[in-house]
């Protein structure tokens, strides 16, 4: 068994605590009563809808009711569920909807700090790792995704990075199985975060396994062995989610809203003036220099990687070869991806977006912020690593002065736009599930459903409010008594008692999976209608109807792929030195 050594110990809580404190003006608006102002209304819900589904009974409840209109749509097959799991966590131990997102929130800045500080103190050294979590929790981007966009996947995705890069290090510096798992594992989590982050990620990580194996000097072939190993245990643990998610889209009108009309990547490019100066605001991303949100990179930023570069060269000047390449080695390297992260905001980079598809589902370029982010801090945090190296005690100075000064400046802006007096109830109302958040979020809903064009000229369901589903089940034709025994997200059974023939339109949408039985006998769905309603005919008399939600072929094998890919991590990772 490993010792502990309780002489790092308060050390360890005084980093902590540091790292508290910097991170405290932050969040410390979410600690008022009450929610806050977003675009992306919906987290809400899809924690309240994903609690109700678990407790009737499904570990993973891809379908959920009350969404698309009140007739429901596959949500958790397609928007990836980490996030609402981790704030059900908090729900189970009794804390309020309301409460469990804002913990939600606070637990993303506080992990993205503490990852940070962790990388660059493994890079560098302590002073200049606080420097680069102060600057990764303050860079703009990250007060837009949780304050504006309320993107908290994508928020989360941040606090997710630095571990990857903290993962492919040490694998890289003690190539071992239990590392391989580490970095494996780290990869399957940000898929369950976010996949639109985790695709574009697959170019770094791949530039980063090659870095790192032209730097490594022996057992070059091992180290590529366990990198492919992590990739397979990532791909594996996540698969039931991004394997099923990845094969049916195509039934859903996801291509006709997320890659066209609004969403089209074309006009969401960020101006390269737009790194430098844009306005803070609560508003959208529109084409040119029409945006209501800012893309700034932030000055204090962009200052130290300037200083990082002049620190570089003085590094380079003054210290022995032996102690200086690793060093610089790194930095450089990071200074490149940042500039690539960069350029794929800008127009300049179009030519690669047109040639390759898959980057569309991102929708806007500015989402390579993300990576920017990530890369600005670590390269700020060299900066202070050079600096600390020339001059000591300037150095030192230099940090206090600079953690102090980018907390004081960029808080203002970590802050919503409304604080909203609500309750949980206010949040969770049926009318505000079928129509408001349904409005806002439908591209999960079956893509032979009829639509129309709003005044905005975008794709919207042709459904009007009052075309909201009162029951879950009524009669279209002929006359009998209809019972709803038991009306569960995947799992409905009604008792009909027909005295004529009845044509009867059960409010749910059709989509792959739906299997109706009459009488225990499996029948045809009929969905031949506008909004693709599931629909069946009955003779006179009494017939019990099931409704059950199923696992397609590829969920079926996504299923068995996580679950031997579980099994195997767990006992690789019990054998493993």
């Amino acid at each position: 068994m490993k010792k502990i050594n309780f002489n790092v110990l308060p050390f360890l809580f005084w980093d902590l605590l540091l790292i508290l404190i910097i991170t405290l003006p932050a969040f410390i608006s979410l600690l008022k009563p009450g929610y806050f102002s977003m675009h992306d209304d919906q987290h809400i819900v899809r924690l309240f809808l994903l609690e109700k589904g678990v407790k009737q009974g499904y570990f993973f409840p891809r379908w959920v009711d009350g969404l698309g209109f009140g007739y429901g749509y596959p949500l958790f097959n397609f928007y990836p569920p980490l996030i609402y799991y981790v704030a059900l966590f908090f729900r189970l131990i009794g804390i309020s909807l309301i409460w469990s997102i804002k913990l939600l929130c606070i637990g993303g800045f506080l992990l993205a700090a503490l990852g940070m500080f962790v990388l660059v103190k493994k890079l560098t050294s302590r002073l200049p790792a606080l420097l680069a979590s102060c600057l990764y929790t303050y860079f703009f981007y990250h007060a837009v995704n949780i304050y504006v966009r309320g993107a908290l996947a994508e928020f989360f995705s941040m606090a997710i990075l630095p571990y990857i890069i903290l993962c492919f290090i040490n694998l890289y510096e003690q190539t071992t199985l239990k590392h391989s798992l580490r970095l494996g594992i780290a990869i399957g989590l940000l898929i369950l975060t976010h996949p639109l982050i985790a695709f574009p990620a697959v170019f770094y990580w791949l530039l980063l396994s090659l870095f790192l194996f032209v730097l490594k000097d022996k057992a070059r072939f091992l180290y590529l062995r366990y990198l492919l190993l992590s990739a397979l245990f990532s791909l594996s643990l996540s698969a039931f989610f991004w394997l099923p998610s990845l094969v049916e889209r195509k039934f859903t009108l996801v291509e006709a809203v997320l890659t066209k009309e609004l969403a089209n990547y074309q006009i969401h490019f960020v101006s390269l003036s737009q790194l430098w100066q844009s306005r803070w605001d609560y508003g959208g991303s529109g084409p040119n220099l029409a945006d209501g949100m800012t893309f700034q990179l932030g000055k204090i930023h962009l200052f130290l990687v300037l200083i990082s570069l002049i620190g570089a060269g003085g590094y380079f000047l003054r210290l022995k070869k032996d102690n200086r390449l690793n060093v610089l080695n790194y930095y450089f390297f990071f200074l490149a991806l940042f500039l690539v992260s960069v350029f794929m905001t800008l127009d300049y980079s179009f030519f690669i977006w047109r040639q390759i598809n898959y980057l569309w589902y991102l929708q806007f370029p500015w989402r390579f912020l993300t990576f920017a982010a990530l890369f600005i801090a670590l390269i700020g945090g060299y900066g202070a690593f050079f600096l600390l190296k020339l001059q000591p005690v300037l150095g030192k100075i230099s940090i206090f002065i600079l953690v102090i000064t980018t907390v004081f400046i960029y808080q203002k802006y970590f802050h919503p736009n409304q604080y909203l007096l609500v309750q949980d109830a206010d949040l969770i109302t049926p009318y505000k599930i079928q129509w408001q958040v349904s409005r806002s979020s439908f591209e999960f809903i079956p893509a032979q459903v009829k639509t129309r064009k709003s005044f905005l000229h975008t794709t919207i369901p042709a459904i009007e409010e009052n075309d909201l589903p009162a029951r879950p089940i009524i009669p279209l034709s002929g006359q009998g008594e209809i019972q709803v025994l038991r009306n569960d997200f995947q799992n409905k059974v009604f008792l009909i008692k027909a005295q004529t023939e009845m044509k009867v339109q059960i409010n749910t949408f059709n989509f792959p999976g739906w299997e109706l039985f009459l009488n225990r006998e499996k029948i045809m769905i009929n969905d031949q209608n506008d909004l693709k309603l599931i629909t069946f005919a009955v003779a006179p008399g009494s017939h019990q109807i099931d409704l059950k939600f199923t696992d397609t072929p590829i969920r079926e094998i996504a299923n068995l792929i996580s679950l031997i890919g579980f099994f195997a991590v767990m006992i690789a990772y019990f054998f493993a030195s």
